[in-house]
């Protein structure tokens, strides 16, 4: 009976070895860029997006609709308002934060729609707006679909056309009414060419803001824009230089504009994943960058997941040090490291979808399902596996040394 039980254990840690492995395959290659931004085409809803109104006082929340899209079927709709005579402006949009995690090679492409903006943009600007934070410091570029050259789209920010020592305008050209426009940037350049002295790895985290806002009462035509297929990749392999170029626009003048005080909370601390880290080369490597984001953006986006993260962390840091260190001694322990984590990344990336199938119900409980069933298939992968191929393997040496044995007996006899 207890040979029996032994085997399916066997049969099962085997299995869900093979699956691990199997599903580590399917992550991105070193060469494959790497998605920052969570449902920029908005098919899951507000997921990952933050809808807010430039007016309390008049609601124009960005929302998310089946009516026009570039791509799949929902896009963002950012309406402008009216009747904003308490209000510096009426209008509304949506905003996402991400992590960067010192990366660079950094690439902005979004789709955009604008509708109802005269050809004068009389009072109405539309704009997507990245705030990069660098400790606690943010240095913004705001980039215009559609603008008002006297009036800025935030009282502390200069007017379209100039710029101030936090705030870099891009005018995007070719941008047409009533028509989906592409737009692709390299944010790598347009970030050195606007503070030189800031290095972009020295970037903590971005947070991507669309957004509609007109400043006068407008008479009976809505104006406003829809967004789809919003993305920040970065390329772990690839030189700056070979990111797409960015469109031509119009060099913007320096103007004497107050600096903005940053509003934002600073990023929490992170743990590196240092035996993963070692073993790629690279914080920025693929293989990293999903580990991470499954502990610090999935479980541990939450109060209860972010104990058992730290939970976790504590245990882990009382005996991966030594283990690291030893792996990035020698070419060979790195490569090997490599194999041996192939279900570990296969384990991530299960329990990650375990983690999305369950979100909707709940995040804690998300956390909760996520974390054990990554415990236990790495537990299978790691203890339950090895001990019972190396007892399998004993028992078959020593049976046929029985066997050899009982030969031999046989023989003198």
């Amino acid at each position: 009976m207890s040979h029996m039980f032994s085997k399916r254990i066997y049969q099962l840690s085997c299995t869900l070895l093979l699956i691990s492995i199997i599903s580590s395959l399917a992550l991105p290659s070193r060469c494959e860029t790497v998605e920052l931004v969570t449902n920029g085409g908005f098919e899951n809803g507000m997921n990952g997006w933050r809808g807010f109104s430039y007016c309390d006082k008049l609601p124009r929340e960005g929302t998310t609709t089946n009516y026009r899209a570039c791509s799949g079927v929902y896009s963002l709709y950012t309406l402008c308002g009216t009747g904003g005579e308490h209000c510096y402006g009426v209008g509304g949009g949506a905003t996402q934060e991400i992590r960067l995690n010192q990366m660079s090679n950094l690439t902005l492409r979004f789709s955009v729609y604008p509708f109802g903006v005269p050809e004068e943009n009389a009072w109405i600007n539309i704009a997507l707006i990245a705030d990069f934070w660098i400790s606690q410091s943010r240095k913004t570029i705001v980039y215009y679909v559609a603008w008002t050259e006297n009036i800025a789209i935030y009282r502390d920010y200069p007017l379209p056309t100039m710029a101030s020592e936090n705030v870099k305008n891009i005018l995007l050209s070719s941008i047409e009414c009533d028509k989906w426009s592409k737009i692709v940037r390299n944010i790598d350049l347009d970030f050195k060419q606007t503070y030189p002295n800031i290095p972009v790895s020295s970037v903590e985290r971005v947070a991507v803001t669309l957004l509609a806002v007109t400043f006068q009462r407008l008479a009976s035509v809505p104006a406003g824009a829809f967004w789809d297929d919003v993305s920040i990749t970065f390329n772990p392999s690839s030189k700056p230089e070979d990111s797409p170029k960015p469109i031509q626009t119009p060099t913007p003048t320096t103007s004497p504009t107050p600096t903005p005080e940053p509003t934002s909370t600073p990023a929490s601390k992170t743990h590196n994943c240092i035996i993963v880290t070692v073993a790629y080369g690279s914080e920025l490597a693929p293989e990293v960058y999903h580990m991470r984001q499954f502990r610090d953006d999935m479980i541990g986006s939450n109060n209860i997941g972010r104990l058992l993260v730290e939970g976790w962390n504590t245990f882990y840091y009382l005996w991966s040090p030594p283990i690291a260190r030893f792996i990035a001694a020698y070419e060979i322990s790195r490569k090997a490291s490599q194999l041996l984590l192939l279900p570990l990344q296969g384990t991530v990336r299960l329990a990650s979808y375990v983690y999305l199938i369950s979100a909707p119900f709940s995040k804690e409980f998300a956390s909760i399902v996520g974390f054990t069933f990554a415990a236990i298939l790495s537990t299978a992968s790691y203890i339950l596996a090895p001990i019972l191929m190396f007892r399998t393997l004993f028992l078959i040496i020593k049976g046929e040394l029985f066997v050899d044995d009982r030969r031999a007996v046989k023989s003198e006899g």
